[in-house]
C-alpha cells in the first residue's frame, strides 16, 4: 500500500497487517496494532486455537471468552479463510497483494507448502514485507526441529542462569520466549517498512529466530562475555546475587519485599536502620563496611539477618520506610496490587476495554504514552466479524459468494 501518514493521536501509519501467528507471534502484531497498524487476523474458519484456551471469562468456555484471545488480539480485525484450500490460498494472495506486511509463525517450509511464501507473494507485491518468528530461524541444522517455550529457553541457555544454586535449571513462569522473538520481529518489521517508505528499498523477508532473541535477554554482564573473558560458566543465583550484597526478595508480614543494596552509604543507612530494629549488633560488624565483595564471604549470615529484620515489617512499611532513607525497597506485587499500583494508575497503564460477549476488563496496554499519542483501544475481534468489510467490501465478493464460501468451508 502507498504510505499515509499517521492520524492525528496514533503512532503508526495505518499500515495492513496479516497476521498468521499462533503463540509465538501473536505478540508482534498486537504491538504493531496498538500503536495503529491495520492489522487483520486471518484465522481459519473454526477459529485461531488459542480462541479455545483458559482463562475463559466467567468460566464459561468460548471462542470470544479466551482471556488469552483476547488480550493478545485488541486492535485487530477478523477474517476467516481456510489456507488448505485453493480458494483459500487465492483470497489471501489477492489480500497480500495490497498488503504491507505478513506476519507468519508457522513451522519453516510450512508457508511454502500452500504457495503462500515470500518468494510468491512478492511476484505481485514487491514491497511486501513478511516476518516468520520460528524456534531456530529459517536456515541451520535446526530450522526443522520443533519446539516449546521449554525448549525456546533451554536452547537459548536462559535456563541456566534461572534457579537456586544447588539446584536444577529452571523454566521461567508463563510462555516468556514468546516475546523476544515477537519484539524483535515488530522492531525489524518498522525499520523494514522505513527502508521500504523512506528510502525507496524493496520489501524484505524478516527471519526471527526464538533461540536468537532470547539469547540477547540474558543479563547485562551477558555470560558468553565472561565467558570468552574468564572461560567460566555462569551460576545460578537464585533470586540473591553474587555480586551485590544483599540482593534479593526476602520474606515480610504479609508478602515479599525486594531490595539491593550497592552504595557504601546505602549499607550505612540499612545496617544502622537493622540494628535500629533488632538491636543485633552484629549488622555493624567492620567486616561489612567495605565493598559488596568484602561482604560476599558473609553472605548467609547477613541474608539471616536481613531475614530477621524484613520478617518485622509488612511489605509496604518496608517500601516506604526504606524509600525514606534512600533504599531501594520495592514490593513483589501480586496481580491484585498491579491492579491497584497508583503508579501505574497515574501513568495509564491501564485502559478498560468493553467486550460485546466478554465484557468490560482492564487491559494492560499503556507501555508506551504521551499527551499526542496514547494505544488504540478497541476490544478483540469476533471470529470472522470482517470478513463482510474486507472480503466483500475491498475484493469485491458479493453476499452470494461470501454464503458460497462460508457453506463450502472456506470461511
Amino acid at each position: 500500500m502507498p504510505f499515509q501518514a499517521p492520524e492525528e493521536g496514533v503512532l503508526l501509519p495505518p499500515y495492513r497487517v496479516l497476521d498468521l501467528t499462533g503463540p509465538e507471534g501473536v505478540f508482534c502484531g498486537k504491538l504493531l496494532a496498538d500503536y495503529g497498524a491495520d492489522v487483520v487476523k486471518v484465522e481459519p474458519p473454526s477459529g485461531d486455537a488459542t480462541r479455545q484456551r483458559a482463562p475463559f471469562v466467567g468460566d464459561e468456555p468460548g471462542p470470544e471468552r479466551s482471556a488469552y484471545f483476547l488480550f493478545y488480539n485488541t486492535n485487530k480485525r477478523s477474517v476467516t479463510l481456510d489456507l488448505t484450500t485453493a480458494q483459500g490460498q487465492d483470497l489471501f494472495k489477492k489480500l497480500a497483494a495490497s498488503a504491507d506486511v505478513v506476519l507468519e509463525s508457522f513451522p519453516v517450509g510450512h508457508m511454502k507448502s500452500l504457495g503462500l511464501d515470500f518468494d510468491t507473494l512478492k511476484q505481485d507485491n514487491p514491497g511486501l514485507v513478511m516476518a516468520s518468528i520460528t524456534p531456530f530461524g529459517q536456515t541451520g541444522p535446526w530450522k526443522d526441529y520443533k519446539s516449546t517455550d521449554l525448549i525456546s529457553l533451554a536452547a537459548s541457555g536462559f535456563m541456566q542462569i534461572t534457579g537456586d544454586p544447588d539446584g536444577p535449571p529452571l523454566r521461567q513462569g508463563n510462555e516468556q520466549s514468546h516475546f523476544p522473538g515477537s519484539q524483535y520481529a515488530a522492531a525489524a518489521v518498522l525499520g523494514a517498512l522505513f527502508y521500504r517508505d523512506m528510502q525507496g528499498g524493496p520489501g524484505q523477508h524478516v527471519d526471527v529466530s526464538m533461540q536468537e532473541a532470547m539469547i540477547t535477554y540474558y543479563t547485562d554482564a551477558h555470560p558468553a562475555l565472561a565467558w570468552q573473558q574468564r572461560q567460566e560458566n555462569v551460576t545460578r543465583v537464585g533470586t540473591n546475587s553474587t555480586l551485590v550484597i544483599p540482593l534479593g526478595a526476602y520474606p515480610s508480614k504479609d508478602g515479599w519485599i525486594s531490595a539491593g543494596i550497592i552504595t557504601p552509604r546505602e549499607w550505612e543507612n540499612l545496617s544502622q536502620w537493622m540494628y535500629e530494629v533488632t538491636g543485633n549488633e552484629e549488622i555493624l560488624s567492620d567486616d561489612y563496611k567495605g565493598g559488596n565483595q568484602d561482604r560476599a564471604p558473609h553472605n548467609d549470615i547477613i541474608t539471616a539477618l536481613v531475614i530477621d529484620f524484613t520478617t518485622r515489617f509488612t511489605s509496604e512499611e518496608l517500601f516506604h520506610q526504606g524509600q525514606e532513607r534512600n533504599l531501594v525497597f520495592i514490593p513483589v506485587n501480586t496481580v491484585p496490587d498491579l491492579l491497584a499500583d497508583p503508579q501505574l494508575e497515574a501513568s495509564n497503564f491501564w485502559f478498560e476495554i468493553d467486550h460485546a460477549e466478554a465484557g468490560k476488563m482492564r487491559y494492560p496496554l499503556g507501555v508506551f504514552d504521551s499527551e499526542e499519542v496514547s494505544p488504540n483501544t478497541k476490544p478483540a475481534p469476533h471470529l470472522g466479524q470482517d470478513n463482510g468489510a474486507i472480503l466483500g467490501g475491498e475484493l469485491g465478493l458479493s453476499e452470494t459468494d461470501l454464503a458460497s464460501l462460508r457453506s463450502q468451508g472456506v470461511i
